[in-house]
């Protein structure tokens, strides 16, 4: 049985159900998943979901990066949200699990290996496993604790301690993306971004 990253991470989520510690049942419901996913691989950037459509699919970042955005119409410039590193889960959850439309975009860069999984296929296993249902929780849970911390983050911390703590979070990140991405993630205009590390140096 293939066993990807991905249940690593899934099955360390609490609290789940006694059922998701039973062997056999976990197995079957490995089995069950590995059925229905895709894996791609991705050389260039693109994106995987557009501002404006509701949001058809879940991804797992195996290898590579992803992120999350939108278009701010006052600066003229697309805002980074989310920046989705290796074992990551990656969808708009509003959009995945209500069925609404989004209105961000998620865009995976190039040479990222990303699993997936359409929102049928996710309740054809919760109709087989009704346990699994609790992983829909668990994600949204996870998306709003991250969503309370990055506002705290950007209200209290100045842009070098937004740097310094993206650099740590995601190690390597200044040579996976572009400044502009990175300044867009701080709130803060590249040019601002390019004068901090002229002043302080590369930490």
């Amino acid at each position: 049985m293939e066993k990807h990253s991905l249940y690593d991470v899934i099955f360390k989520m609490r609290p789940l159900p006694k059922k998701l510690t039973e062997r056999s049942y976990v197995d079957a419901l490995i089995a069950a998943i590995n059925e229905r996913l895709t894996i791609t691989e991705h050389r260039y950037r693109s994106l995987l979901l557009n501002a404006g459509h509701t949001s058809d699919y879940m991804y797992f970042v195996e290898k590579g990066l992803a992120r999350c955005f939108y278009f701010d119409d006052r600066s003229g410039r697309d805002l980074t949200s989310i920046l989705w590193k290796e074992q990551s889960i990656v969808c708009d959850p509003v959009s995945f699990f209500q069925r609404k439309t989004s209105d961000v975009n998620i865009e995976v860069m190039s040479g990222s290996l990303l699993l997936s999984i359409s929102y049928r296929q996710l309740q054809e296993i919760y109709k087989a496993f009704p346990e699994a249902g609790v992983f829909e929780r668990c994600v949204s849970l996870q998306y709003v604790y991250y969503f309370a911390q990055r506002s705290r983050q950007l209200a209290m911390n100045s842009p070098w301690e937004r740097y310094l703590h993206l650099l740590t979070s995601h190690p390597g990140i200044e040579l996976k993306v572009s400044k502009e991405i990175i300044a867009s993630y701080l709130n803060i205009a590249p040019q601002t971004l390019s004068k901090m590390l002229r002043e302080k140096g590369h930490p």
